[in-house]
């Protein structure tokens, strides 16, 4: 099993050097953000984006996660496989135009033109940028990956420098800034695969193996949906009911459960291909259902270490009448730590390549966090859509958890982690007392650590025998 931990340790390392340095640069850029923005802008520039990021799930069928999961299998040629990707995403961008151009010309949306051309660019290339870095993860390329997400994350951090404090136009540099990211990490990426420009138009893979790509993606359009719905579509309730200024007050409340959200998205990369290698329905060695635990603990407690210093943090991010943001943030940390545990579990599904279990237990929680949408948020606004989104995601995991035990064995202290979930609970009431209630929310902390005393106590061990032997 140290082999296993081996390659999953490595690939985790590479992914966090190329996520964290940049992200946590990017995350300092939001004082400038809400400083140069005014509530309305963001709220607006934060539509264009989630709008186009739903473009992606349906115009290119989620053919960047067949990409990745059908060149691991190495059954085909890697790169008609990657021609077909390519082939997809150019007819969904064709598409995609043609739908813009019907709905500017109807007029069903009061944008300007402008906007439009946001949403088709921010679409093509975030999409280019999935469908090569899956490819270069799937041929274990993972160094080229982490650079290609320091390229790109560097690119919009300067772009956002210049765009924003030097030339000054706004959010229209705002959004040059977020497309310039992937532009650049797509022509890094097209530079490190090295393959002729050919191969991206021609030598397609066969009829047989472009449908099972699309037997396998199709299903995850429903779940990449959902999940968007989970993760987006309260904003539009939120700007329909409570006004776009509200819009991007609740917009930059996800900014502090970004930090847990890096954290689990630099694991869910590396784990991704580790459950897909080492999949074992039985789980023999323990290695599923011990690193289940050792993350779980680490999400809970970047979690809950959030939370505690979540309206300090605020201060320092949040300008002017952004700073209400924190009511939002500490209830999104509960919905990104369920998000993370339900990523976890749905590598047991790509792995044993059921994608229909994904999107089904993601439309169920989609249609929870709709109707809690509709219920709450005319009850206590934008507070309501934060409350539907951590229980959307919570739903979301305990239906994973049971749909997981037809495929795996895993031996987990549930009990336990459910406990330590209503802890975190009690954290944030007492977070919203006058005062903040920070001894309350000390205590809450040394309590989840207790809970999980003899799993820190055999990790230490572990690291401990490790740093003995290299001595």
């Amino acid at each position: 099993m140290r082999e296993k931990y081996k390659y999953l340790g490595k690939n985790t390392f590479i992914f966090a050097i190329s996520s964290f340095g940049t992200k946590f640069l990017s995350f300092l850029l939001v004082p400038l953000y809400t400083n140069v923005l005014t509530t309305e802008e963001y709220g607006t520039a934060d539509l264009i984006t989630t709008t186009a990021t739903l473009m992606i799930y349906i115009f290119t069928i989620n053919i960047a996660d067949s990409v990745l999961r059908f060149v691991l299998d190495k059954k085909e040629s890697h790169k008609e496989i990657l021609s077909y990707g390519m082939h997809v995403l150019f007819v969904g961008s064709f598409i995609l135009i043609l739908s813009l151009l019907i709905i500017y010309w109807s007029e069903l949306i009061e944008w300007d033109v402008i906007y439009y051309l946001f949403v088709f660019f921010y679409f093509f290339f975030m999409a280019l940028y999935q469908v090569l870095t899956n490819y270069l993860r799937a041929v274990d390329k993972i160094v080229s990956v982490a650079q290609t997400g320091i390229v790109s994350s560097l690119a919009m951090i300067l772009g956002n420098i210049i765009f924003l404090l030097v030339i000054k136009i706004g959010i229209y540099g705002y959004l040059t800034a977020l497309i310039l990211g992937p532009f650049i990490g797509s022509v890094y990426a097209l530079f490190k695969i090295k393959l002729p420009i050919s191969v991206y138009f021609k030598n397609i893979c066969n009829k047989n193996t472009q449908k099972a790509m699309r037997i396998y993606c199709i299903p995850l359009i429903f779940n990449n949906i959902a999940l968007w719905i989970n993760a987006f579509f309260d904003k539009y309730f939120v700007t329909a009911m409570c006004g776009i200024e509200q819009n991007g007050i609740y917009a930059v409340s996800y900014k502090i459960p970004t930090i847990l959200s890096i954290c689990y998205t630099v694991f869910s990369q590396a784990w991704n291909l580790s459950a897909i290698k080492e999949f074992d329905k039985n789980d023999k060695d323990g290695f599923f259902s011990e690193t289940y635990t050792i993350y779980n603990f680490f999400i809970v407690c970047v979690c809950s270490g959030l939370i505690l210093i979540n309206v300090p943090l605020a201060k320092f991010l949040f300008a002017k009448d952004f700073f209400i943001a924190w009511k939002y943030s500490s209830i999104l940390l509960i919905s990104v730590m369920f998000n993370a545990m339900t990523a976890f579990l749905g590598s047991i599904f790509s792995a044993v390549k059921n994608s229909k279990i994904i999107a089904t237990t993601t439309l169920i929680s989609a249609g929870i966090n709709i109707v809690l949408n509709i219920i709450l948020i005319p009850i206590i606004k934008v507070q309501g859509a934060a409350i539907a989104t951590a229980i959307c995601y919570a739903a979301m995991w305990a239906i994973r958890y049971i749909a997981a035990k037809k495929y795996i064995t895993m031996h987990i202290n549930l009990w336990r982690d459910i406990m330590v979930y209503c802890l975190l609970v009690v954290q944030i009431i007492l977070e919203h007392f006058s005062g903040h209630c920070y001894l309350g929310q000390f205590i809450v902390v040394i309590v989840i650590i207790t809970l999980y005393r003899k799993n820190i106590w055999k990790v230490f061990k572990q690291l401990s025998m490790k740093l003995w032997k290299r001595g």
